[in-house]
């Protein structure tokens, strides 16, 4: 935290909800949100899981399209960072 009267240079955290975040909607069958979730918070948090993400299918999960296209982009972005995926 800074102190009165510096700036802070870091980068807002955002709050908001993971499938609020992404845009992830609910589907008659789709990804357990529970598993996605857990995914997502650790690939963000800088400790990718290993291997492939394989996630149950649930009735009102989230998209399937959607989740997918989410983990891409955030395995591209941390293999752009240099990170490993």
């Amino acid at each position: 935290m800074s102190a009165p009267g510096e700036e802070d240079d870091r980068m807002p955290e955002d709050d908001r909800p993971l499938y609020e975040r992404f845009g992830f909607r609910i589907a008659r069958r789709g990804y357990d949100r529970d598993q996605v979730e857990a995914y997502l918070t650790r690939l963000l948090g800088g400790a990718p899981p290993v291997g492939a993400p394989a996630f149950e299918l649930v009735r009102r999960g989230y998209e399937r399209d959607r989740v997918d296209e989410v983990i891409a982009r955030l395995h591209g972005e941390a293999a752009g960072r240099g990170g490993q995926t």
